[in-house]
């Protein structure tokens, strides 16, 4: 009887190591996509300054200015 506790005992074992296993695996891959989202926000937003400042530049110069008037 001992002998199938033991049998049990270490295929439970097995099976919270394979377990633990994979969700160590899918935390993984989790953190790696939240990484690359972080970084695809940060240069989406590194973007949308750049553009937002190229427009400002656009609007503050005089020599633009006849652009946005309309006649």
């Amino acid at each position: 009887m001992a002998d199938k506790a033991e049998l049990i005992i270490s295929a439970l074992q097995q099976r919270i190591g394979e377990i633990v296993s994979n969700y160590e695996t899918q935390v993984a891959f989790l953190r790696a996509e939240i990484t690359e989202l972080i970084e695809q926000k940060q240069n989406w937003s590194k973007d949308i300054n750049e553009y937002s400042n190229s427009l400002l530049e656009k609007i503050s110069d005089p020599a633009d200015a006849d652009l946005f008037t309309q006649e």
